[in-house]
């Protein structure tokens, strides 16, 4: 007879549009040993819950383990929860890249064993621990408190042939949590197949993944494909790893599968490097059904690319982007302002080549305030200089990005980053400052413009001045008023949609 095992993903800013992958590969690994699992999600898109409602759900659920996944982005929430549930007296289990890189640090706040990297082969493991088939001695991967010694066994290696792995147990997550199926995103379409990014910049921590690349087979992703379609009627997929198209023969061997044996046309969209794809690719993709694909470029500056390690040469990537819309796919591009070293001049370089891209960019992702993520190699050079030395714990950073879960109109329709650069890591002069508020700006009227006719996108450029200006004086203000347009809106397109 198998155990009870609880996840949950805890609250946060950041609203999860589709089920967890992470818990769901768990779930269908414990499934698969025969153990009862339950997930809670409470970052999923229409949670409306309380860690306290975490705590009900979970004692209804009566485990027998839970495990939860950290980020350092909403590790108070996280670390909240965990006191909520300390008291059910069953072991607490933390995974996820945060307590990865600060085992210790989740062992103070109340968490009983840490899994290190990849929980897959570790979390059955447990579950024998749990059941005293086995000690916390003999499992690899793990940290944990010993008569108030500290213990951090050894690493586990990465799993190196994904293709064993089960496909995730995504029918374990609430579907009516998460986005509203459409032709272009649908709930259970996220898919990884592979793991692993073979770039090493210093703004970006793989701390579960890891660098390593290893990729599953284009038959088996192929077949989770087709697995997904027949169980939810899945006809739109996103691809979730860092570098889709590290190895291209791999791409193309995938997109000539979808067009000989996919029984219905689909749609899917992925992430990739501006330096990993030609046109052929794009061509080839594009006949299998990708209509979008997300490019970091990151900065317009040549010597912040050379300063956060990013391998791009601006004249390559521009002409990728051209090739991507002259293939007929979308294109989403990411920037980041912010580095603690850039200047009026070279931030104004990043919005010139914005400007110089947007005829043939769809848009231009306007998650792009840079974050001093710990295990970085931003982080471990400016946190002593700067005094934001374990941010995540100390209310005077993030404060309002983290204690605000409603995202006021402006941070929807046009920008949603202030608040990270209000909180501020670093110092920036007021000359840099305003230019970076101007790049953000750029960013909004891009994607304002280039999704609406030019009357329609000027009636909401002021809305969304109003919004900003009503959030400065007060955000519960601005959230009752805006809600209630949102609530007429939807009113109106009821009525008008019966004629």
């Amino acid at each position: 007879m198998g155990s009870r095992i609880l996840l949950i993903f805890p609250p946060s800013l950041y609203r999860n549009y589709t089920p967890p992958l992470n818990l769901a590969y768990l779930g269908a690994v414990l499934e698969q040993q025969g153990n009862t699992v339950g997930v809670i999600d409470a970052s999923a898109l229409y949670w409306r819950g309380s860690t306290s409602e975490i705590r009900k759900s979970a004692e209804a659920f009566a485990p027998d383990m839970i495990g939860i996944t950290l980020n350092a982005l909403f590790i108070q929430p996280g670390y909240e929860t965990v006191r909520e549930l300390r008291s059910m007296g069953v072991p607490i289990v933390a995974g996820g890249p945060h307590p990865s890189l600060l085992a210790h640090e989740a062992l103070d706040h109340g968490v009983d064993i840490v899994v290190r990297g990849e929980g897959e082969e570790t979390i059955g493991e447990l579950v024998d621990f749990v059941n005293g088939k086995q000690t916390l001695d003999q499992i690899n991967g793990i940290s944990f408190r010993r008569q108030g010694f500290y213990r951090d066994n050894p690493d586990r290696p990465l799993i190196t042939d994904l293709d064993r792995l089960p496909f995730p147990a995504k029918h374990l997550s609430d579907r009516r949590l998460y986005v509203e199926d459409s032709e272009t995103y649908q709930a259970m379409g996220p898919i990884f197949s592979g793991r692993g990014c073979p770039a090493r910049c210093s703004y970006c921590y793989k701390g579960v993944f890891g660098q390593t690349i290893r990729i599953r087979s284009a038959e088996n992703v192929f077949l989770e494909m087709l697995d997904t379609y027949q169980r939810y009627g899945t006809t739109a997929f996103e691809f979730m790893d860092d570098a889709f198209s590290v190895d291209n023969r791999r791409v193309a061997e995938l997109c000539q599968l979808i067009l000989a044996r996919m029984p219905v046309p689909i749609r899917w969209q992925c992430t990739t490097r501006l330096d990993l794809t030609d046109r052929n690719l794009l061509e080839l993709m594009h006949n299998a059904g990708c209509f979008r694909v997300f490019y970091g470029f990151e900065s317009g500056d040549r010597e912040t690319l050379r300063r956060v390690r990013k391998k791009l040469d601006l004249d390559n990537a521009i002409q990728v982007l051209r090739w991507t819309h002259e293939t007929g796919i979308k294109s989403i591009v990411g920037f980041m302002y912010g580095f603690p070293w850039e200047t009026e001049e070279q931030v104004n370089n990043t919005t010139k080549i914005i400007k110089r891209i947007s005829r043939f960019v769809n848009e231009i992702n306007p998650l792009g305030i840079m974050v001093p993520v710990p295990g970085t190699a931003i982080y471990k050079e400016y946190a002593d200089q700067y005094g934001f030395k374990d941010w995540w714990l100390r209310d005077e950073y993030g404060a309002k990005y983290r204690s605000n879960r409603y995202y006021p109109f402006f941070r929807r329709r046009f920008y949603n980053d202030f608040a990270l650069l209000e909180d501020g890591f670093f110092p920036f002069p007021p000359r840099v400052r305003r230019a970076i508020i101007r790049g953000t700006r750029t960013i909004g009227w891009h994607n304002l413009r280039r999704n609406n006719n030019l009357v329609k996108a000027l009636i909401l450029l002021g809305v969304v001045y109003l919004s900003m200006g009503i959030y400065r004086i007060h955000p519960s203000v601005e959230q009752w008023l805006f809600s209630r347009l949102g609530q007429l809106k939807a009113i109106i397109t009821s009525r008008s949609s019966r004629y």
